[in-house]
């Protein structure tokens, strides 16, 4: 189960990073209101404040959008550890019983809900940790579906998500069966 996936977030936070400076850019561009620096974009002859209301749209828009991306990317890294732990299992343990159960596990990784699997992860990553990755995640759901019947989840800021989730992947690298990536 060699899954070509980079186990770091670095990528997309990067990418966050470098759009923030680009909207910084922007922003400064329309204060000169400079044509040269505005030719070409949906800015050129815009209204000053409706635009820098766009760029701060835009901004917010960009933290929860990385929120989003950040957690997919680390959900995809969880189930791609638990599927091979699996296999790992399976070479060490193999009878015709338990090739049957693995195989269920396998077949049945991609359905479990991500609160249960992060619960897996409690005999190696301290519980409060864990706790702080499911508050990620609340917000994220939050984000992505905006059910107003639900009350809005405590504010989780695009560098708590990426500095919570990059340190459990870092604990998890350090456990000895971690083999992400790896035959």
């Amino acid at each position: 189960m060699n899954m070509p996936i980079n186990h770091s977030l670095d990528g997309i936070w990067q990418a966050y990073k470098t759009t923030l400076d680009c909207l910084k850019i922007a922003k400064r561009s329309i204060a000169k209101n400079d044509p040269c620096l505005l030719a070409k974009t949906n800015f050129m002859g815009a209204v000053k404040d409706e635009a820098e209301q766009q760029i701060e749209q835009s901004w917010a828009n960009a933290d929860d959008y990385v929120i989003l991306s950040l957690w997919t990317a680390f959900e995809r890294i969880l189930l791609v550890y638990v599927q091979e732990e699996n296999q790992r299992m399976l070479t060490e343990t193999a009878t015709c019983f338990t090739h049957s159960i693995q195989q269920k596990i396998a077949d049945d990784t991609e359905y479990w809900r991500i609160d249960d699997v992060l619960d897996f992860f409690k005999t190696a990553i301290s519980s409060d940790l864990i706790g702080q990755a499911k508050q990620v995640k609340r917000y994220r759901d939050w984000v992505a579906h905006r059910n107003e019947k639900k009350a809005t989840p405590a504010n989780v800021t695009p560098k708590m998500a990426y500095d919570i989730l990059t340190e459990i992947i870092r604990q998890l690298t350090e456990h000895e069966y971690f083999q992400y990536g790896n035959p």
